[in-house]
């Protein structure tokens, strides 16, 4: 009995013993798991933390576009400036310019002062040229709505100004014409993305800022644009006549992309022609604003406007800069954005590009600079 006693204790001690290596084995192998699950977590976090730094300082609109503004792609040209006064003068005389009261006008705009104040100042506020052309694609085209932005990313603010296409301006090898005939003269020099330049030198000359970027589309981009983000609520002031079968009546609409189209072409049913086509424009751009601000759109904005770049003719931001544009629009609201138009007189003159009598819209020299120190500049 004391045999069979201790052979069962030697063997429960062996077993004892053996369990005891194997769970020092079982816990040594849940410790290495451990090791590597912290270093992966840790691992992940330092990721992350990476990740976000670049995502901060490559994508964020404060960051961003600080590239943009040291290296604008236009600046106020000498060229027009070079004339001499005589010169100009009879440029102007050439043209028979005259105001709409049969007084004579110098020059539309007056002759750009090249300063560059971006160098005197550092800012991270960037202007940019959205333009229209009146084609549905193809064909060469002229700009039919010119508007210039400047966007203040650290103010989350944007100023909107709108450029009558009848402005008269000074176009480099042409002389004082329309500003919306820069458009096609570059165009039939060099294709789309000389048009292009050559429309936004002649703005930066005639507002006398740099321009750090552009977005140019026509109509079907403007019509597919708006019909993909589910239409633009409006608030219209008047009863606008589109055809005898075709009114947008007035008060709150909802318009599709055909309709906001209609709306944003409108010039001669309302009491003052494109001066209310230019607010129109204006209104369809902070309307569609309001729709991409919405939450259903808000979690896939970037995705939407990359997704949608199709509907661009040209453009100067690459997307990532589209996600930094989606990124800014998320902390900016309708209130945010200011709008002005360009002051001047009627006036009609000789066109050395249409050779005979045309409208123009001769801007004062004098409220363009005053609009341009209030709305851009810092």
């Amino acid at each position: 009995m004391k045999s069979m006693g201790s052979l069962r204790s030697i063997s429960g001690a062996w077993v004892r013993r053996l369990r005891g290596k194997q769970g020092k084995e079982i816990t040594g192998k849940r410790l290495i798991m451990r090791r590597i699950g912290r270093f992966t977590l840790l691992g992940s976090l330092i990721l992350i933390v990476i990740g976000g730094i670049w995502i901060w300082g490559v994508l964020h609109p404060e960051h961003r576009f600080q590239k943009a503004v040291l290296n604008p792609l236009t600046i106020p040209s000498s060229q027009a400036s070079s004339l001499p006064e005589e010169e100009q003068q009879s440029v102007s005389a050439s043209n028979g310019l005259s105001s709409s009261n049969g007084e004579a006008l110098l020059p539309a705009t007056s002759a750009p002062e090249t300063t560059q104040t971006g160098a005197a100042k550092e800012t991270l506020s960037f202007n940019i040229v959205l333009i229209g052309t009146d084609t549905w694609g193809g064909e060469s085209s002229r700009a039919d709505t010119i508007m210039v932005a400047h966007v203040m990313p650290d103010q989350r603010k944007v100023n909107i100004v709108s450029v009558p296409r009848d402005t008269r301006v000074y176009v480099e090898k042409v002389g004082y014409t329309k500003i919306n005939h820069a458009h096609i003269v570059g165009e039939l020099k060099g294709g789309n993305k000389q048009g292009t330049l050559t429309l936004i030198q002649a703005v930066s000359d005639f507002m006398n800022i740099p321009i750090h970027h552009y977005i140019k589309t026509n109509f079907s981009g403007v019509r597919d644009f708006i019909d993909t983000i589910g239409g633009v609520n409006m608030v219209i002031d008047q009863d606008v006549v589109i055809t005898p079968e075709i009114t947008i009546k007035k008060g709150e609409q909802h318009l599709d992309g055909e309709h906001a189209l209609y709306l944003a072409r409108a010039r001669y049913s309302t009491p003052d022609g494109d001066f209310s086509r230019q607010r129109e424009q204006f209104n369809i751009v902070r309307a569609v604003a309001d729709q991409l601000l919405k939450p259903e759109h808000l979690p896939d904005l970037a995705g939407l406007l990359l997704k949608e770049k199709k509907d661009i003719i040209d453009t100067s931001f690459s997307d990532s800069d589209l996600i930094s544009l989606a990124w800014l629009f998320k902390g900016i609201g309708s209130d945010d954005f200011t709008y002005e138009q360009i002051p001047g007189k009627n006036s009609f003159g000789l066109d050395p590009l249409v050779g005979s009598k045309v409208y123009y819209w001769s801007a004062d020299p004098e409220e363009v600079k005053s609009l341009k120190e209030r709305l851009f500049t810092d």
